[in-house]
């Protein structure tokens, strides 16, 4: 029989033991949870790219993403397309899941080279490409060098891929006011960065992409992991593809934002100073977007431009559903369209 003290010890160590915090449980791994399988494919000798495929069926649709957006951009876009189009998205050499090598080459011709050997290793013969910002001129390159490959373009807000500003002067060199700076409240954790998203886009990226174009820190500091490297060569490397030359029908659906409370989400928090560099922003960027949309008309033969009020530059985030819309009236026979 154990003695008083011996039990009195018993119990402070078993009260000490129940206070003690237990550990914290890992968190677990991050499954992406979109309906689509990834890939790494063979381009060229030692560069493999990601490939997200969604599947459907009908003929293939690729879409291509910013200059440092991976394919992961498109998580929640491209499956509304599945019921008609086999859909892929490509994330380019030097980004995400795909190889880096170091020092390249980045150039336009290597990209679309990179975009025909996903599609011959998938054995499509025939493809529409859908490119966001940077991912135009990438379609554009496909298009000059490959015409019997393509069947559509869509360009979403890319103006004239790879042409040069129709509007040269002040309009460019206008500074344009940094969204609000992380609260005292925000975590960078994938949760607090895409409701920080919400709050000063209106839209979020989806995880997967949240988790490819950045590395967050606990103690509040974020990385870019694309290297210097291919951040320098892909806009220098770029160039101007011969858009004269590209023959297939193209859409240019563009984002129109011809208020303050438009171009920033975060207007009615700006003070004073802040609203009228907005004001002057928008005065002289406004015109020059308008231009270059004229301009995508008169360069790009066969080529159509809508334009939604009101949407961001990712617009197929901000304004998914007219997208979605426009892209089928475009890309469809009359009539089908609708049909989903």
């Amino acid at each position: 029989m154990s003695s008083p003290r011996a039990l009195s010890a018993l119990l402070l160590a078993a009260a000490a033991a129940c206070a003690r915090p237990a550990p914290s449980p890992a968190p677990a791994p991050f499954a992406d949870p979109a309906a689509h399988r990834a890939s790494r494919i063979a381009v060229a000798p030692g560069v493999r790219v990601e490939v997200l495929d969604w599947g459907g069926t009908g003929p293939a649709l690729v879409f291509l993403g910013g200059v440092y957006n991976t394919g992961h951009v498109f998580d929640d876009f491209a499956p509304r397309f599945i019921d008609r189009f086999r859909v892929i998205a490509v994330t380019r050499r030097g980004l995400g899941a795909s190889d880096a090598p170091n020092p390249g080459p980045y150039d336009g011709r290597t990209l679309a080279a990179d975009v025909k050997a996903v599609l011959d290793s998938l054995g499509i013969a025939r493809a529409t490409l859908a490119g966001h910002s940077f991912g135009g001129i990438e379609a554009s390159w496909f298009a000059v060098a490959y015409p019997e490959r393509v069947e559509k373009l869509v360009y979403l807000e890319s103006y004239c891929p790879g042409c040069s500003s129709p509007v040269e002067g002040p309009r460019n060199r206008v500074v344009r006011p940094r969204r609000p700076p992380l609260a005292d409240a925000d975590t960078l954790t994938m949760a607090g960065v895409a409701a920080y998203q919400r709050r000063t886009l209106g839209f979020a990226f989806p995880e997967a992409e949240l988790r490819s174009i950045s590395r967050y820190s606990p103690d509040r500091t974020v990385r870019n992991p694309v290297p210097l490297y291919v951040r320098e060569a892909l806009p220098a490397g770029s160039g101007h593809p011969e858009v004269a030359r590209i023959v297939a029908p193209a859409l240019g659906v563009f984002a129109e934002r011809s208020t303050v409370g438009q171009e920033f989400w975060w207007a009615a928090r700006m003070r004073r100073q802040e609203r009228m560099l907005a004001e002057l922003y928008l005065e002289y960027t406004l015109p020059s977007r308008r231009a270059a949309r004229a301009q995508f008309v008169r360069e790009l033969p066969n080529a159509r431009a809508e334009v939604i009020q009101g949407a961001h530059h990712f617009i197929f985030l901000s304004h998914p559903a007219q997208v979605e819309r426009l892209m089928r009236d475009f890309l469809l026979p009359p009539g089908a369209a609708a049909a989903r």
